[in-house]
């Protein structure tokens, strides 16, 4: 059997709530494969492999040492900062002082060192249970959502494989996670018909403001409604009332495994670094610059402009940050403006920076509908 880790959006693409193109997806293969989209590759189970539009191609994006088999990945807001879960016991090759266990979850710095960040045995989680889906909730200091592959207990409450938990965050170390008090994320037998406890999620991430899943084996995920049947290399959503196809991996086997989904980071927020001077190209027309978003999750930028004097008015000038980047040209309206820098990727917008009284309000109209990520610069 083929196994995948996927990890959505390491690479940018056009998705936004009024866009439709699928954004891309890295994958990992447990054993050899043979390029599904025909290029003639073969890939090797250390090979990460972007799949974008039908196609498969080399993307050499994480190593991990010792090669260890990894059923669970998040890319987390800071730049070059990973979570991961390993499927067997594995001290990554020396880089970890005991090993990491099935239930634990690992961090992966900007320096490529390696530490424990949830420790599956100080929360209460039995040694025959196996993290194999993990993201954050709000940020790179939020909760922890993981799944178990499983049936697992813990304390009086037992969470099925379809399940997503919720440990809260209660200090600094790998243990400080709400000991013995886990909660529901994502209540699988209660959403739509009631998944069945046969279907495993071993992928999970909040996507735009949807809950992206991807599981084990097809799964009917409403057996009362009759069909769609969702298999193994298909990505689903949860709006909170439906399931939907998300994305769908052409011509992978359906015995494959979707072993691990992360979205992209949250966009983050620009520092106060804003500059407005007069074009050198265009006479009347203004250039901004700015640096670049705190979170690795903003690939583009949307600028705003609004009235000075009329707080908030700010809408949508420009909704890409077109090269040379971090710099971009503006025909200023007649009236006084005063202008806002806001980060994006491909599904959601992150801060319009901070006010003396807190969060700016969204752009009316936005660059990207009604969806919006807020979260600290790591």
């Amino acid at each position: 059997m083929r196994r995948l880790i996927v990890s959505l959006a390491v690479a940018a693409a056009a998705l936004a709530v009024a866009r439709a193109a699928p954004p891309p997806v890295v994958i990992v293969p447990e054993v050899p494969t043979d390029d599904p989209g025909g290029g003639g590759a073969t890939f090797l189970p250390a090979d990460f492999v972007r799949y974008a539009a039908g196609l498969y191609t080399p993307a050499p994006i994480l190593t991990i040492p010792g090669n260890p088999a990894v059923d669970a990945l998040e890319k987390m807001d800071k730049p070059g900062n990973w979570l991961f879960s390993v499927e067997a016991a594995n001290n990554l090759g020396g880089a970890l002082a005991t090993p990491a266990e099935p239930r634990d979850v690992i961090r992966r710095d900007g320096a490529a060192t390696y530490s424990f960040f949830f420790c599956g045995a100080g929360a209460g989680v039995p040694a025959t249970s196996n993290v194999d889906a993990v993201y954050l909730e709000g940020g790179d200091t939020g909760n922890l959502i993981v799944s178990f592959d499983v049936p697992t207990t813990i304390g009086a409450t037992t969470f099925d494989p379809a399940d997503l938990v919720r440990f809260r965050r209660t200090g600094p170390l790998c243990g400080n996670w709400g000991l013995g008090a886990p909660v529901l994320a994502f209540d699988a037998s209660a959403a739509g018909a009631g998944v069945a406890t046969s279907c495993n999620a071993i992928g999970a991430d909040r996507i735009g403001g949807l809950l992206v899943l991807a599981f084990d084996v097809p799964c009917n995920l409403a057996p009362s409604l009759g069909p769609p049947t969702y298999v193994p290399g298909d990505l689903v959503t949860w709006d909170g009332a439906n399931f939907s196809l998300f994305e769908h991996l052409a011509s992978w086997p359906i015995a494959s495994l979707v072993d691990a989904l992360t979205g992209q980071a949250n966009p983050g927020r620009v520092p106060p670094t804003l500059h407005v001077d007069k074009s050198l190209i265009t006479p009347g027309d203004l250039t901004l610059t700015w640096t670049a978003s705190c979170s690795e999750g903003a690939n583009d930028y949307g600028i705003y402009e609004g009235t000075i004097g009329t707080w908030p008015s700010h809408h949508s000038k420009k909704c890409d940050d077109l090269p040379p980047l971090l710099t971009e040209d503006v025909t200023p309206q007649l009236a006084s403006s005063y202008y806002l820098v806001v980060p994006q990727n491909d599904l959601e917008e992150g801060s319009y920076g901070l006010a003396t009284s807190g969060e700016r309000a969204i752009g009316a109209p936005q660059c990207i509908p009604l969806v919006q990520t807020l979260s600290s610069c790591p």
